[in-house]
């Protein structure tokens, strides 16, 4: 009966320290705490009721003196956690363990904060002042820069805030940049993107203009909805503070003296002499450009041949040929791949730990033209496919039969799809540096393709151009981690039915195996 009751005693102190916990630390689940409690209760007085007389002589015995040792131990134990609890408050870390680093800000918000040179402030207005996803944002960005603050605003209490930052609609975000004299803008639509835009926007100040060639039959910057348009590759120019406007070169005596980047997306019709020798004009002298290919087509063989001949001139070499890569095709075997998937990149301020998968449909070679460049001109390969891809000749087979098969005269992967140039005065004849970004594929950066991180890499070139190599980086996720929000009342019964009853029960199924073993 003592060996019993002295079991007994010990599962009361154990259902009685949980129920105290749960009390302490999520009170909202009462049951749990009631039970404990009084079945803990009733476990000790069965234990003081049959354990009157061995209470005298255990208060002197060995055992005693071994458990208050415990006792001791067990207090400077949690002291210890105390302290180790106190030092991570007062010096904050964080580890994000997610593969896809899901609660960690992407590497441009993270560039942008830490090269902030004045404060920075979030205002969050939101109902009752309180938003736990926002906070964790704002959090997130202050945690990365000691000079972001923020502070959550409830516009009913603090209406002069509300007016002072022109803010009329609820869970707007004010950013505001060196204090209440410098810039400001508002963000309606919380995310990580549009907080970091809105960052780069109010600390960029005068906007760069990135011109679209238009009147060839390029592909439009104005169309979102189809997918060959060029509508949301503008949205995430516009996005990082350039402004973007369309040229009609014909019509046009020079480039405009304002253009920063002129863009050429695959004319459809050959380019006039005037707007191959303006495109050159403006280049030697300093400009900066992109110019996006694309495969002859049989029925139009000659409309960029002007422009093939512009960018030979600068030390690239257009193949008349599509790049295929082989794609496995489950129970189908080796089928026609068009859209070749490149993972290897060249080492240049665009790719710079850039080891992101992209994707460049009907894409054809654009390859360094020689072994050695010409003088004062630095040709760099930004993309490579892979070693299955070949570079096929056939353009009957591809866009007449549906066929692709290396013959002799292919040329084996991998292929360069995508390349830099940069000149100085020894290229030009004159005092310019300018730059040129070659990409075989135009559908590389239509609405169809433009997402994830073919506009990394496109953005990357855009600010390599704009002379802007410290924004170069990749940008946050459209995509974050899915989250569950619980009630409390829902926290405080997960809490108690999984990070304490589960361990009590097992506390107390080993108590009661060592006291058998024991007696």
């Amino acid at each position: 009966m003592r060996r019993s009751s002295g079991l007994t005693g010990i599962i009361g102190l154990v259902l009685i320290t949980f129920g105290l916990l749960d009390y302490f630390i999520a009170a909202g689940f009462k049951f749990f705490v009631f039970v404990n409690v009084v079945l803990g209760a009733f476990a000790l007085i069965l234990w003081a009721v049959s354990s009157r007389e061995a209470v005298g002589t255990m208060v002197g015995s060995r055992a005693t003196r071994y458990g208050a040792n415990a006792i001791l131990y067990s207090a400077g134990f949690i002291g210890l956690l105390v302290v180790v609890n106190y030092l991570a408050s007062r010096h904050h870390r964080r580890l994000d363990l997610t593969e896809e680093r899901a609660f960690s800000l992407s590497s441009q918000s993270v560039s942008v904060v830490k090269n902030l040179k004045e404060p920075l402030k979030f205002y969050g207005f939101f109902e009752g002042g309180q938003d736990p996803r926002a906070r964790n944002l704002y959090e997130t960005y202050a945690y990365a820069s000691p000079k972001v603050t923020f502070e959550l605003v409830d516009p009913d209490k603090h209406p002069e805030l509300a007016e002072k930052y022109k803010v009329s609609v609820m869970g707007t975000t004010h950013v505001q940049y060196d204090g209440d004299e410098g810039e400001g803008t508002n963000v309606t639509e919380l995310s990580e993107e549009n907080l970091t835009n809105a960052i780069i926007k109010v600390t960029k100040g005068a906007k760069e203009v990135v011109y679209f060639l238009v009147g060839e039959g390029e592909d439009d910057p104005d169309d979102t909805e189809h997918p060959t348009g060029m509508g949301n590759l503008r949205q995430a120019l516009e996005g990082e503070s350039f402004e973007v406007k369309k040229l009609t070169l014909a019509s046009q005596p020079a480039v405009p003296n304002d253009c920063n980047i002129l863009v050429i997306a695959g004319p459809r019709r050959p380019l006039t002499q005037h707007e191959l020798d303006q495109i050159d004009a403006y280049l030697k002298g300093g400009g900066r450009a992109v110019v996006m290919l694309q495969p002859a087509r049989p029925d139009d063989p000659n409309a960029e041949v002007g422009l093939v001949k512009l960018v030979e001139n600068w030390g690239i070499k257009v193949g008349n040929d599509v790049v295929v890569d082989q794609v496995l095709r489950l129970f189908s075997g080796p089928a026609l791949g068009l859209s070749p998937i490149v993972t290897s990149y060249g080492n240049h301020p665009v790719t710079k730990s850039f080891t992101q998968r992209t994707v460049f449909p009907m894409t054809r070679s654009v390859e360094p033209a020689g072994a050695v460049p010409k003088a004062g001109l630095a040709v760099t390969v930004l993309a490579k496919t892979s070693e299955t891809s070949w570079a096929e000749t056939d353009l009957d087979g591809i866009f007449k039969r549906q066929t692709a098969k290396f013959h002799p005269g292919d040329r084996h992967g991998p292929i360069t799809v995508a390349d830099a140039i940069e000149a100085d005065q020894q290229f030009t004849g004159k005092d310019s540096h300018p730059r040129l970004i070659v990409l075989g594929s135009t559908e590389f950066a239509d609405n169809q393709n433009i997402s994830s991180y073919n506009r990394d890499f496109f953005m990357n070139g855009i600010d390599w151009l704009a002379g802007e190599e410290k924004a170069v980086s990749i940008r946050p996720r459209t995509v974050r981690s899915s989250r569950m929000r619980l009630t409390v009342d829902q926290f405080n019964v997960l809490f108690a039915l999984s990070v304490l009853m589960l361990p009590e029960l097992l506390l107390i199924m080993g108590i009661v195996v060592w006291w058998e073993r024991r007696n």
